[in-house]
């Protein structure tokens, strides 16, 4: 069967596709990709293989495809009572018989296409238009007249009841029919919808499901209208008997006749669809979801379960009354157009391109599941592969690997090479970034699927070198500094990093820290490693007038650093930042990197404060005066009277910014006598000078 690539995005609650053990793996030891659940199943390639939900896969049941001449879509198949099949597919409509692989064109509208499809008791085959809102009987000679007309645009549903004859449901006005045998019809109910779109009859009841509000309905005929169901979608595509008497029922976004375009194309891709089953209190519960894609068709599934098709990628999908979801089939085809019993298996129709596939039971003797690509994220050695299987008698299982170095697998790709060994192996792709293993298997004598639960590929990465960004190391006004507790002093940088550090004992006994700290210097730097290898960092420092670097802290595990410079001398300097992968590797494999910062200052030398001129008059006192520095900026200037508060003084040229400045200050209220004036300075590096001088 063919198969092709599954989108988990059209998947419900879909989890993560596969495991990297560990996720910041050592560049030494192996790293891990293991496939072992269903979720991470469902990212391969089926080709007549089933991902089961338990997480394994198996065998699908067998499908036999046969292409419908001379349409695009095949938008329903049924089986008839002399064992044919017929087949409606479009534009425009045609009515097909199928018998031993060949197909024979029986009924064929030049305007319209057919919609729905139904075999009568005599078997008889009734079809309905749309456009054209008629009901068309069709015998296995190709005779054709017309049964019935229901005198509305479009017949979107047939169904036949042994009880209550041949269903009708039309659209645009919502209405359903029961017409007997001669072809005369009685209106059975008139909804508030736009169109009956799915009917049902079994067991003397007649479901149905419309478009506009997502009803399903009972609408048996000599009953009351009962809602059983008021979905939150559009529409109902499907409906079928579950095996305890209650309803299977799907729901989807997008209405049949908006899903195409006016080019005549299905549109494909959009809306949502969830499956339910109700309940005997009269409600029901969602047993699915798919999230991405629509859900096209529902039929009856083998063993009392629920086969569902969607509106792109081909997916055809098993659903238990509890819930358990299999993966049964993923097409070549877009869409899964229709589903239905044949009594001994199912028929399947597909749109872009119209196909038929009869589903029998057991399993397909052959199969293949290829994995989804593995990136490695830089060059690697395989390692051992290794897969755990049930082997039923006679059956087999055949692991193969291929490698490359272009994300999709192309001619450029390694040849698939096998894998020997009973559950283990070696690998032997040859080296490269990105690897895909394929398991082909082999039905069991006695018709049993061979299962595959996980497989384990393992694999060493190329180690490459860590690579330093930018090291910056701020200026002391470049940094918030604050009391982080006792005997710590906290910095925020302009990167946004916080910063703790201790002080020395006799500083911390500082109550109040000033707002820049005397010869505490931060240096941060970037660095990276495409390995995610665990990294060391060391930080070396060299004055101007110096020809070697001199190592100021080694085995430094942050990107961020802050030390005392009160050791060196006022120059300046450069930081040097080197880092290894060494944690990881051994030390013949360990990489290296190093990156410098710009030039920067230390300046441990306080301001001089040169000329202090005070002048008192009548209570009103003027200070002036001078400060020179002689390699920062000078940035503030205070006067304090009588040891008393610190008042800001101005500078002479309206900006403390320079090496040199002058300053003045007026200050008022001072009485007769004595006073201590004192002046301080800071520079832009912290450094503090204080002068005092005696007011007499």
């Amino acid at each position: 069967m063919p198969g092709r690539s599954t989108p988990r995005g059209a998947i419900a609650a879909a989890l993560c596709a596969l495991v990297l053990l560990p996720s910041a793996a050592l560049a030494v030891s192996p790293s891990f990709w293991r496939t072992d659940t269903a979720s991470s199943f469902l990212d391969g390639e089926l080709d007549g293989t089933s991902v089961r939900h338990d997480g394994a896969v198996v065998l699908s049941p067998p499908f036999e495809r046969e292409a419908v001449p001379d349409s695009r879509y095949a938008w329903a198949a049924v089986r008839g009572r002399d064992g044919s099949f017929y087949v409606i597919g479009g534009t425009p409509g045609r009515l097909y018989r199928l018998r031993d692989g060949e197909f024979t064109l029986l009924f064929e509208t030049e305007t319209s296409d057919i919609a729905s499809i139904a075999i009568g008791d005599g078997g008889d085959v009734f079809v309905g238009t749309a456009p054209g809102g008629e009901v068309y009987r069709v015998d296995g000679d190709g005779t054709e007249e017309l049964f019935f007309d229901t005198g509305e645009d479009y017949v979107w549903s047939l169904a036949h009841s042994p009880e209550h004859g041949l269903m009708v449901g039309t659209g645009d006005a919502a209405k359903v029919f029961a017409v007997d045998e001669d072809g005369d019809g009685e209106l059975v109910c008139e909804l508030e919808e736009s169109s009956v779109i799915a009917l049902a009859a079994f067991d003397g009841r007649v479901i149905a499901g419309t478009a506009g509000e997502g009803l399903v309905i009972d609408v048996t005929p000599g009953r009351d209208l009962r809602v059983i169901y008021d979905t939150p979608h559009e529409e109902i595509p499907g409906i079928a008997p579950a095996p305890d008497g209650r309803l299977y029922f799907a729901g989807t976004s997008i209405a049949f006749e908006q899903a195409f375009e006016e080019n005549g194309e299905l549109g494909v891709g959009l809306g949502e669809g969830a499956v339910y089953i109700s309940t005997p209190a009269g409600s029901a519960v969602e047993l699915w979801r798919s999230s991405e894609s629509p859900i096209t068709a529902l039929g009856p599934g083998p063993d009392g379960t629920v086969w569902v098709g969607t509106g792109s990628h081909g997916l055809i999908f098993s659903i238990t009354p509890t819930g358990d979801t299999d993966l049964v089939a993923s097409l070549d085809e877009e869409e899964i157009l229709s589903i239905s019993s044949t009594g001994e298996g199912l028929v399947v129709t597909t749109g872009a391109s119209a196909a038929v596939y009869v589903v029998g039971s057991g399993t397909a003797p052959s199969g293949a599941y290829e994995s989804d690509v593995l990136d490695a994220n830089t060059s690697a050695i395989w390692g051992e592969a290794s897969w755990e299987a049930v082997l039923p008698s006679g059956s087999s299982l055949a692991l193969s690997t291929r490698s490359g170095h272009a994300v999709e697998p192309d001619d450029l790709w390694s040849k698939w090479a096998p894998v020997e060994g009973d559950a283990a192996g070696a690998i032997a792709s040859p080296p490269a970034r990105f690897l895909q293993w394929r398991v082909e298997l082999g039905q069991g004598s006695g018709g049993e699927s061979p299962v595959l639960r996980s497989v384990g590929i393992a694999f060493l990465r190329e180690n490459l070198p860590p690579r330093l960004g930018a090291v910056t190391v701020y200026d002391p006004d470049e940094t918030g500094t604050s009391g982080g507790g006792e005997g710590a002093v906290r910095q925020s940088l302009p990167s946004g990093v916080e910063v703790t550090f201790s002080l020395d004992p006799p500083t911390s006994t500082i109550h109040e820290l000033p707002v820049m700290l005397r010869g505490v210097r931060t240096v941060e730097w970037e660095a990276i490693d495409p390995n995610q290898d665990r990294l060391s960092f060391s930080l070396w420092i060299r004055g101007e007038d110096e020809e070697d670097w001199k190592l100021v802290e080694d085995d430094l595990e942050r990107t961020v650093h802050t030390w005392d410079t009160q050791s060196m001398t006022d120059g300046t300097y450069r930081a040097r930042v080197v880092v290894t992968d060494r944690p990881d590797n051994t030390e013949e494999q360990a990489l290296s990197d190093e990156r410098a910062s710009a030039p920067f200052v230390v300046d441990n030398t306080a301001p001089t404060i040169g000329r202090v001129e005070l002048e008192l008059e009548g209570g009103v006192l003027r200070v002036e005066g001078a400060v020179e520095d002689e390699r920062s900026p000078v940035t503030r200037v205070a006067v304090a009277v009588d040891y008393g508060e610190w008042k800001p003084a101005f500078a002479g040229d309206g900006m403390f910014d320079g090496r040199s400045e002058t300053f003045h200050l007026t200050l008022t209220d001072l009485t007769k006598g004595e006073h201590a004036v004192s002046v301080r300075a800071i520079d832009r590096a912290g450094n503090i000078a204080v002068s005092r001088k005696i007011l007499r």
